[in-house]
């Protein structure tokens, strides 16, 4: 449960780009920009199904708040090609349901399968003004490097063992 209310965090499963698409529509122009590193009006084809493409490389969770059939917001990963202790993250909360925790409850969660993936670090490029996405990183995982440039953070950071992880939970 999180402060939005009995809350649903499931799998994406490969080849859903309405769930992907549903979360972008219900972002607003400064979400988009944060998420998307600039203005973006849509998505393309190949965009939607490159978010939407998940296995053994690529996991994403979604959440869903009880009484609204849209999702509330996605998390994923992607595995580096040459190191696959570590993954590339991102996050997006539509704007209505911002702050109430779902950002949070869906990083638990991506953390929780990164760490089943054998993933010990998480990698993120993240806008320079987006603060809370950088507080949000720091409740789940050790912020080990940060360095700011071009206007974003390129923050590495370790997240949890297996049994850190289950006593947390």
């Amino acid at each position: 449960m999180s402060r939005a209310g009995m809350l649903a965090i499931r799998p994406l499963r490969l080849g859903e780009t309405e769930v992907v698409e549903s979360v972008f529509a219900r972002l607003g122009p400064l979400s988009r920009a944060l998420r998307f590193g600039g203005a973006k009006a849509t998505l393309s084809g190949s965009e939607l199904e490159t978010l939407a493409d998940v296995g053994e490389r690529r996991h994403a969770v979604v959440a869903f708040v009880a009484g609204d059939w849209a999702p509330a917001g996605i998390a994923r990963f992607v595995v580096d090609t040459h190191d696959r202790s570590t993954a590339e993250v991102a996050i997006a909360v539509v704007d209505e349901h911002q702050g109430r925790g779902i950002g949070k409850a869906l990083m638990r969660a991506l953390v929780a399968d990164a760490r089943a993936a054998g993933v010990e670090r998480l990698r993120a490029t993240i806008a320079g003004e987006n603060r809370r996405s950088l507080a949000l990183l720091r409740t789940v995982a050790t912020i080990d490097d940060i360095r700011f440039g071009g206007g974003s953070i390129e923050v590495v950071a370790s997240i949890p063992s297996p049994s850190t992880l289950l006593r947390a939970a």
